[in-house]
């Protein structure tokens, strides 16, 4: 594969920055799609939930989804989480009394190891209790949601929790979800008392005693598909009940379901602008209330097997997914109060299928070893995610560069900083249309980058292309194995990151990027990165953590500071191995030919040495300046 890119300075400063004519205009650029979901295998009920999602198998897989870069995944949407929570017994007024321990050991996994905040959907049949108590069902959801939260509040503080999520029931109307047997009333009745009890939540000790602190937190629902009124009668009526009088509308954030149909992003944009548009027609008081698409994907099914969700066509169809809600958001039309979307994505795949599901991740479930173990690969979509976390906090409008007669590539620029700020920052994506590819089509174009900095600058290229960034094309061509061998392990893990294309200095005020991509198979999608030298610099990378994948195999990720990534070239890990008698010996740059630029590393010396020892991990950004090493952390397997 070949790429000509090269940067040409102009002579002189130009103030225009656009060599046809006027400047774009910058928007405010929420990172809105940073919400991804899952629902977990097995048994619905308190001990099959427990046992999924204490499994070795689904942390690795949100360890390896919290490791992208910082911003990529904010919100993990999990069906049935409430289950974790074991209902124990009445007390003597007939109030429930309820086990946290097992919510409250994967919450804190979650959100203090992790870092990704829950979005708590109200669903469950916690022992029967609510379905064996339909007339007292509304006092019992109200009970338990102003118990949760409260409990919550006692545990972790208000400030903790300010970015968690709530929902009402997902996809009520479907029989396979409502294990209630909710009617529209009783529904109706639900949800008012989720309301009731998230607004009573929250209390604050004085000296004359306790009293209620009024702590407002949205809810979002009511998560539906919006088929026929005929048979989706619940979310519909939802809907009526707040068009009489939106300001006792129960819900804040009005959310739905919208997917494709053949896998294409268009598709997802357009069922949702034509539900938004009949939703506003008839219900037109509801066009005050921000909305959602709390799966928007390309088509449904999560586990039906599709070969272009195993490749690079799925993730630059996320990309465009974006790009798509972005247009849809600024534009004055039935998505301009838009507030996120989200990805069902974060499933774990299962064999013979392990790449080919919707998933962020490819899983192999390694029988053969003791015990077994489970290995996870990158897969381009989650690539994907880490450069859309990359963008800047302001954008302009999409524009579309014609390839040919029938293709054209769409770039989304974006930047932050500048206006007496510390430094400037350009983050500019270049997407090639996903339907025509694999294919060669020319593509050559003179771009001008639209900054004007009085100091020295850098920049640095990244590619999410076939063949080169694709673990599945490496294992399809190793045979398919079920169980892959280290060596082809290896070689899988060398193309799950983006490819580092170019990097270098500009010393002009403006510069001009040409892009001739006659060689590069479609589809592709291209980060190109400017920084001023005056951009804040990289700082310590925190929580160092190591876990076991198998015996000799450790998966090493890390935190990055918000603010401070966003010019990193790639990340140094090193490791101190203690010798036969238990000393130290010097430290080795264990990722020196590797280009990691998100926060994790797989480690796997095999007979090349041990994982024992000592790990630190340090950043490099586009000027090769290093930040400081994290702290030490010391790794023994048992």
């Amino acid at each position: 594969m070949l790429v000509s890119l090269f940067i040409l300075a102009t002579l002189t400063k130009i103030h225009g920055h656009y060599t046809s004519g006027d400047a774009p205009v910058y928007h405010p650029l929420p990172h809105f799609w940073t919400g991804v979901g899952f629902c977990p295998s097995g048994r619905i009920d308190h001990r099959g939930i427990s046992s999924a999602l204490s499994s070795s198998a689904v942390q690795m897989n949100l360890r390896q989804i919290a490791a992208l870069p910082v911003g990529a995944v904010t919100h993990i949407r999990i069906h049935w989480l409430l289950e974790l929570i074991h209902f124990l017994q009445y007390d003597s007024n007939g109030t429930p009394i309820y086990d946290f321990s097992e919510f409250d050991a994967f919450i804190d996994f979650l959100h203090d190891e992790l870092r990704l905040s829950p979005v708590i959907e109200w669903m469950g049949n916690l022992g029967g209790v609510f379905l064996e108590n339909p007339q007292q069902m509304p006092f019992y959801w109200e009970h338990f949601v102003k118990t949760t939260i409260n409990h919550q509040l006692a545990r972790h503080g208000s400030s903790k929790i300010a970015n968690w999520r709530y929902e009402t029931w997902n996809e009520p109307d479907l029989r396979s979800y409502n294990k209630l047997n909710m009617t529209a009333q009783s529904f109706l009745d639900y949800v008012q008392a989720v309301r009731r009890g998230l607004s009573k939540a929250g209390s604050l000790e004085t000296h004359e005693g306790k009293f209620q602190l009024p702590m407002y937190r949205a809810l979002r629902g009511p998560a539906g598909l919006f088929k026929s009124l005929q048979n989706h009668p619940l979310c519909w009526k939802l809907l009526d009940e707040c068009n009489k009088s939106v300001k006792y509308c129960p819900i804040d954030i009005l959310t739905f379901h919208r997917k494709g149909v053949n896998g294409t992003a268009t598709e997802i944009i357009n069922g949702s602008l034509a539900l938004m548009a009949k939703i506003y027609e008839e219900y037109p008081n509801l066009k005050t209330l921000p909305v959602a698409n709390d799966e928007a994907d390309p088509v449904a099914g999560w586990n039906t097997p599709r070969e272009f969700q195993a490749d690079v066509r799925y993730g630059i169809t996320l990309i465009s997914t974006v790009m798509h809600h972005l247009q849809a958001k600024v534009a004055d039309g039935p998505l301009r109060r838009l507030e996120s979307i989200s990805h069902d994505n974060a499933f774990l795949s299962y064999h013979p299928y392990e790449f080919t599901q919707r998933t962020l991740l490819a899983h192999f479930q390694m029988n053969e070893t003791h015990p077994p173990h489970s290995q996870f690969f990158q897969k381009p979509v989650y690539i994907a995610l880490g450069m859309l976390a990359k963008l800047g906090n302001r954008a302009a409008n999409i524009e579309r560069v014609n390839m040919d007669a029938s293709h054209s590539v769409q770039v989304l620029r974006s930047v932050s900083g500048g206006s007496g700020g510390p430094g400037q920052y350009m983050a500019t994506i270049f997407l090639s249309p996903v339907e025509a590819g694999p294919q060669l089509t020319a593509f050559h174009h003179k771009y001008t980058l639209n900054m004007s900095i009085a100091n020295e600058s850098a920049f640095i290229t990244e590619l999410i292309v076939p063949y080169i960034t694709d673990p599945y094309y490496v294992w399809k061509q190793a045979g398919s194995p079920a169980y892959p061998n280290a060596t082809l392990r290896e070689a899988m893990r060398r193309v799950q990151t983006p490819k580092l294309h170019q990097t270098g200095p500009i010393w002009a005020y403006n510069s001009e990027v040409v892009i001739n991509s006659a060689n590069i198979p479609l589809p592709w999608a291209m980060l190109l990165r400017v920084c001023s030298a005056s951009w804040p610099k990289l700082r310590r990378p925190q929580q160092l953590a190591i876990a076991e994948v198998t015996h000799g195999e450790v998966f090493i990720s890390w935190m990055e500071h918000p603010k401070s990534t966003q010019c990193l070239l790639s990340y140094e890990v090193w490791f101190k191995e203690r010798d036969s008698q238990g000393l130290s010996v010097d430290w080795v740059l264990i990722s020196n030919d590797w280009h990691l630029p998100y926060p994790s590393f797989h480690y796997a010396p095999g007979d090349r040495g041990s994982v024992n020892g000592f790990y630190k991990v340090r950043g490099v950004d586009v000027f090769n300046a290093t930040s400081p090493f994290s702290q030490i952390v010391e790794y023994m397997e048992l």
